[in-house]
């Protein structure tokens, strides 16, 4: 097994294009189309690709939210009350993220690597993932803690924006690659 540095530009989550086949040794091809047509996928696999859209969704109005707020007046009825709202998604977003991943952390992946220990690499890989995932969710909670109405600045949303553009952009990545390493493992090993 090849060993890789999660900073390089394959393996870390902000610039790898997807999950490479060096950490999955060909073990469990993910064929994403063939998923639904398999009876297993109705329990776990569905579950969790369930939990990563919902995620998904909210990351995705939260970007579609803050540049709707962005082009309000401001100090408008429509910005004021477009960045209680954003604030609310962001935080709750970022609330609900920490637990799954919290979960992830300390039950799914454990599980994983113990019936799985080929996927070792793949799923330090998510670990690695999780651990940068936490710092981008703190920070933004910090940036998204800022949008409280009147006192916000056009500056305070720009930067919200940027924020829920690269927490989107990460999360989309590491759930899809998340996916592609722990479904085809369930869908072969209970087949």
């Amino acid at each position: 097994m090849t060993q890789y540095h999660y900073g390089a530009p394959q393996y870390h989550v902000t610039t790898r294009d997807k999950i490479g086949p060096d950490l999955l040794q060909g073990i469990f091809p993910a064929d994403r189309s063939s998923w639904g047509d398999d009876p297993k996928f109705l329990g776990w696999p569905a579950h969790l690709q369930r939990l990563h859209m919902t995620i998904a969704d909210a990351s995705a109005r939260l970007v579609d939210g803050l540049e709707t707020v962005l082009e309000e007046s401001e100090g408008s009825v429509q910005e004021v009350m477009g960045l209680t709202g954003m604030n609310s998604l962001g935080l709750d977003l970022i609330s609900h993220v920490h637990g799954h991943h919290g979960f992830e952390d300390a039950n799914v992946l454990p599980g994983f690597l113990e019936r799985f220990p080929q996927l070792s690499q793949a799923i330090d890989l998510l670990e690695n993932d999780h651990i940068f995932l936490d710092l981008t969710l703190d920070q933004s909670e910090l940036v998204f803690s800022k949008l409280n109405g009147k006192a916000t600045s056009k500056k305070d949303i720009g930067n919200a924006l940027e924020q829920a553009k690269m927490l989107n952009k990460i999360l989309l990545r590491h759930t899809y690659d998340e996916e592609d390493i722990l479904i085809p493992a369930v869908l072969q090993a209970y087949s």
